[in-house]
């Protein structure tokens, strides 16, 4: 495994893993999380394809510099990654918050150096008041949003404790340590920022436009449910897949890490 830090254009540092060979697959992590959420992917993925997963600015071992924290400048910074190790024919899939992010590098940047694209549920429009959208704050219900981040300053343990009980309430508590661990090295005032331009960037509209086949994983968990995923699927114009993961919750692709390696690969081996 090579471990290196991305200098971007604006002078954040991205920490990154990259590992294996064959077709890249560019995994993106949600929230406050890291290149630890994807380890039960990239240790088996490596055997046939080159993985790389990074720490996106201000979460985990990247800088946490106060610019740059918006959606836009996340996508940004995934053109300047794929640049520096030169990556081609990406399978580029993005978790949570940063399922916006991979649909806004798509549409930003014409479907750059991908191959295909994949949404892990994800929800491309947090406010938004359709029926499709299951988000806590929906219908651009700000009181809810800053109750529950409020928290993150007052009380942060017990924010921890409720993002955790959020993402799957079946982990172990080896897998709630790291989690807390690494979503601890995030900064509130990072945090509030990257994630209230989440909700209010509307990337649903850019699914119409890709150009690339794209993965959809679809869980179900307090906010995240399956009508998100086959909303997507109604919509996306090219090849796709949607699956959907019972038991995962938000994490699908850590607790049903089997299920997700086996689709996605075969998914890589139909589009390639």
């Amino acid at each position: 495994m090579i471990k290196g830090y991305l200098t971007t254009s604006d002078r954040a540092r991205i920490y990154y893993e990259d590992r294996g060979t064959g077709i890249p697959i560019l995994f993106v992590p949600g929230h406050m999380c890291t290149t630890k959420f994807f380890e039960k992917n990239a240790e088996v993925l490596e055997k046939d394809y080159r993985v790389v997963t990074f720490d996106p600015r201000g979460f985990g071992n990247s800088s946490k510099v106060l610019h740059g924290n918006d959606i836009e400048r996340h996508a940004d910074d995934i053109k300047e990654l794929i640049d520096l190790l030169d990556l081609k024919d990406v399978i580029l899939l993005g978790w949570s918050l940063e399922g916006s992010t991979v649909v806004t590098y798509a549409d930003k940047y014409n479907s750059y150096r991908l191959k295909g694209l994949g949404l892990i549920d994800c929800c491309l429009f947090p406010f938004s008041p359709e029926d499709w959208n299951s988000y806590n704050s929906k219908n651009y219900n700000m009181d809810d949003w800053n109750q529950k981040y409020r928290l993150w300053i007052t009380d942060p343990e017990v924010y921890f404790d409720n993002f955790i009980q959020r993402i799957d309430k079946y982990l172990t508590q080896e897998e709630i340590s790291m989690v807390r661990t690494e979503i601890s090295k995030t900064p509130p005032w990072i945090g509030f920022a990257i994630h209230s331009d989440w909700c209010h960037t509307n990337a649903e509209p850019l699914l119409k436009n890709l150009t690339v086949p794209v993965y959809i994983a679809s869980g179900c968990s307090k906010g995240h449910t399956p009508s998100m995923g086959r909303h997507y699927n109604e919509v996306i114009p090219t090849y796709h897949e949607l699956h959907e993961f019972e038991n995962g919750g938000h994490i699908l692709f850590w607790v049903e890490h089997e299920k997700f390696n086996r689709t996605l690969g075969s998914f890589i081996s139909k589009i390639s």
